[in-house]
């Protein structure tokens, strides 16, 4: 038995009559699936495989209207790499 803690990891999520605005929002939406249904699956299948290698994956939803509010707060773009430190902060206090 490993003693290694399980690495938990968050995974940004959107509902469906989000994701058009959440993809438009994004500086680099050309790096998204075009549509919800490619994201879904794309997204099921990271975390599937997460799962399979041990992982604790979280799903983090960004809404977006608080995530353009956050991102302002931070003064970021909203991009990869703020969609990954979002996650990351609300992972965190999920598991305050």
């Amino acid at each position: 038995m490993s003693d290694t803690p399980t690495r938990r990891i968050g995974l940004p999520w959107y509902r469906r009559e989000d994701y058009p605005r959440i993809r438009d929002m994004m500086s680099d939406r050309h790096n998204l699936a075009p549509t919800y249904e490619a994201w879904l699956a794309a997204a099921e299948n990271n975390e599937s495989v997460g799962r399979a290698a041990g992982l604790h994956i979280s799903r983090i939803q960004i809404e977006p209207d608080s995530f353009a509010r956050w991102c302002a707060e931070k003064g970021v773009e909203p991009g990869s790499a703020a969609r990954m430190q979002y996650v990351s902060e609300k992972s965190a206090q999920a598991e305050a």
